[in-house]
């Protein structure tokens, strides 16, 4: 078939735009001629001439290895050949270098065009530089090994301060033929902030500690530390439980993290004349149980948080009640009266009190653990959203 005149100009005229688009791309495109000695570039875009820094002058009857270099990747190399060697398309990302050696990343994807017979005449090639892409992975790895060794770290330094924090909850509770004691203690995260402590001031005496930390983790094991040593310095010489909590307050204030506090209740029992003194600091009120008349008696003081003012604006009270045999007295954070339905109802300190009531009965024992499972039931939940601590103890004589 013979073409007219005025469509070998349209056609010059889609050849011209065919190359007019192909130059404003940011890619470099090429094409190399196979069935010419060396497959030489026989066409290259002016993306290519921006991307190089080559003129197409100096380019043209060339192969393109010259973008090659000491560091460019041999297995990249031999891909590009052997894809070419079968007549297939490949794609690399191989480092090259621009006519002023400057190194850049090339991600070059190689194309055949073949004839009727299906042999292949020219490859395009499609060259992209992704440089600052590779260098953003090449952060990404580095951020990834760096967040992997921190997080090792972070493992370790944790299971460091849970047993830190072990070392200093009591690990046999005392046990009397006038008393028996029993705890409970799950922290929701590895290292919580709630902590406890029951130590002997003198024969038959004993102090009862329960304290709540802000925040879990390494800086709440450090606090329940710092909050453990200044308390059991003072608690060993008096029993005065205003006197302890006021020397913890002086003890730790202005040394602990901006915007750090503790809660506490601290009772000290004397076994022979069946007196409990106590002194409440911003935690939850005490609880005495008491099956004989089915009463729960709230154990209350005037006191503020610990660690967060300064002597001069605080001041710690104490009371003091006498117990029965078969009294009990319970000790918690905040966890059990702060737990909440699947709809979002808090428990009703009426409905924890009636429970407590129909299980007064129950050595201290079993009765922790069945308050435990009171809380989970209303919740619905398998475990806590907080800290859960309680320690108690039962009069048995």
């Amino acid at each position: 078939m013979t073409l007219t005149s005025k469509e070998i100009v349209s056609f010059k005229e889609f050849e011209n735009l065919l190359i007019k688009a192909t130059n404003t791309l940011n890619e470099g495109i090429t094409i190399s001629a196979m069935n010419q000695p060396d497959q030489p570039l026989v066409f290259v875009n002016e993306g290519f001439e921006r991307l190089t820094g080559y003129s197409k002058e100096e380019v043209l009857g060339k192969n393109c290895r010259f973008l090659q270099g000491e560091d460019t990747d041999e297995q990249s190399v031999e891909a590009i050949r052997q894809a070419i060697k079968n007549g297939e398309q490949v794609t690399v990302e191989m480092l090259n270098y621009k006519k002023d050696g400057t190194p850049f990343w090339n991600r070059l994807s190689i194309t055949p065009l073949k004839d009727h017979h299906g042999i292949t005449t020219h490859y395009v090639g499609v060259q992209s530089d992704i440089t600052e892409l590779r260098e953003t992975q090449k952060n990404l790895q580095e951020a990834n090994r760096d967040l992997a060794l921190f997080q090792d770290k972070m493992t370790f330094e944790l299971e460091q301060a849970r047993r830190v924090q072990n070392f200093i909850l009591p690990y046999i509770l005392p046990q009397t033929n006038l008393l028996s004691f029993s705890s409970i203690f799950e922290p929701m995260d590895q290292i919580g902030g709630d902590f406890y402590d029951i130590i002997e001031i003198s024969q038959g005496v004993y102090g009862i500690l329960i304290a709540d930390v802000t925040g879990h983790g390494i800086q709440a094991a450090l606090l329940t530390f710092m909050t453990s040593f200044a308390f059991k310095n003072l608690a060993l010489q008096t029993s005065s439980t205003s006197k302890v909590v006021t020397g913890t307050n002086e003890k730790l204030y202005n040394k602990m993290p901006r915007g750090s506090f503790i809660t506490m209740f601290y009772a000290v029992y004397d076994s022979h004349s069946k007196k409990l003194t106590y002194t409440q600091a911003g935690h939850p009120e005490g609880l005495v149980v008491r099956p004989n008349t089915q009463e729960i008696i709230e154990l209350k003081t005037e006191g503020q948080l610990v660690g967060a003012f300064s002597k001069e604006m605080v001041n710690y009270t104490e009371a003091s009640i006498q117990l029965e045999v078969g009294d009990k007295l319970l000790l918690y954070t905040d966890a059990i009266l702060e737990v909440r339905n699947r709809v979002g109802i808090m428990l009703m300190r009426k409905e924890f009190t009636a429970f407590l009531k129909s299980n007064s009965h129950l050595p201290i024992a079993d009765l922790l653990k069945k308050i435990k499972l009171f809380g989970l039931n209303y919740s619905g939940l398998k475990a806590f959203k907080d800290d859960f601590t309680m320690i108690g103890f039962e009069v048995l004589a």
